[in-house]
């Protein structure tokens, strides 16, 4: 009878540590997914916060014009890590009482390009150095 007793535990114990092995792995990548997803929401709303600022900026500017420009003129308001800017663009209207704002746009300061060297110094990660990928000859 005490042969039979640890024959029955063994299997029941087996499937409680696959269990708990199993809800360790998912509490953890549930953990992870929440994570990232709360730091790409702290990213959304500071970039938000900053285009609000720079909007609020560009109507500032246009709100204290002491005299409406004679030509298109566009006023340039940086925001955020600096790679971005508000760009508003503003004419005379056809009165040349007024203004009309002819754009509101977001345009980026800075761009990535890929390296465009064939040799032997680029590789699929950008430049290699002066030994290229192989390392030093």
């Amino acid at each position: 009878m005490g042969d039979n007793t640890a024959r029955t535990i063994g299997l029941p114990m087996l499937i409680v540590v696959f269990v708990s092995i199993c809800l360790f792995s998912f509490s953890g990548i549930a953990y992870s997914t929440a994570k990232n997803s709360l730091e790409q929401s702290d990213g959304i709303i500071e970039r938000a916060q900053n285009y609000h600022g720079a909007c609020n900026e560009a109507e500032r500017v246009l709100a204290s014009l002491q005299e409406i420009p004679q030509a298109e003129t566009t006023y340039t308001f940086p925001f955020g890590t600096a790679m971005e800017e508000l760009q508003v663009t503003i004419a005379p209207n056809a009165a040349g009482d007024d203004y009309d704002i002819i754009s509101w746009v977001i345009s980026d300061t800075a761009s990535w390009e890929a390296p465009t060297d064939g040799g032997s110094t680029s590789g699929p990660q950008g430049p290699q150095g002066p030994e290229g990928p192989a390392g030093p000859s």
